[in-house]
C-alpha cells in the first residue's frame, strides 16, 4: 500500500472541513454536528500525518496491516476525545450556558472505547482487504 505524496482529493476534503468548521461555529449546539467535528477533524488530522509520514513508500505487509490498524485505533479514540474537546469549546464560546447535557458529555465519554475498538477492527479488515488486492 503506497500512499501518493501529492493527493489532490486532500485539499478539497480539507476545503469541506474548513466551512464545516466555519459554520459549525455559529450553530448553537447539538450532539450529531459536534460529533462530526470531532470525527471531522480526527480523519483530516490523521489523512496529512499518514501522507506526511508514509508516502511513497511500500512497507512489509505485516507493518502495513500494523499502520491501519493503529490509524484506525487512532481515528475512533482521536474523534471521541476531539469532540469531547469540541464540546467544552462550543460551550465556552456561546456565554448563555451549557450547549451540551452532562447525559450527553458523559455518553460520548462512554463511547469513545467502543470506537477506538471499532476504528482499530475497521483499520485492522481495511488493511486487509488491501493487501489481498495487491497480490
Amino acid at each position: 500500500m503506497v500512499f501518493p505524496r501529492k493527493a489532490v482529493y486532500l485539499k478539497w476534503v480539507t476545503a469541506v472541513y474548513i466551512l464545516y468548521a466555519l459554520v459549525w461555529m455559529s450553530l448553537e449546539g447539538s450532539l450529531v454536528r459536534v460529533v462530526i467535528m470531532g470525527a471531522g477533524t480526527t480523519a483530516v488530522s490523521l489523512a496529512y500525518l499518514t501522507r506526511r509520514f508514509w508516502p511513497d513508500r511500500t512497507l512489509p505487509r505485516g507493518v502495513q496491516l500494523g499502520g491501519t490498524a493503529v490509524l484506525g485505533l487512532l481515528f475512533g479514540l482521536g474523534s471521541g476525545l476531539l469532540t469531547l474537546l469540541f464540546m467544552a469549546v462550543k460551550t465556552g464560546l456561546h456565554a448563555h450556558g451549557p450547549e451540551f447535557t452532562p447525559q450527553q458529555i458523559a455518553w460520548v465519554w462512554q463511547q469513545t472505547p467502543l470506537w477506538a475498538l471499532a476504528g482499530l477492527l475497521a483499520g485492522l479488515g481495511l488493511g486487509m482487504i488491501t493487501l489481498n488486492g495487491e497480490r
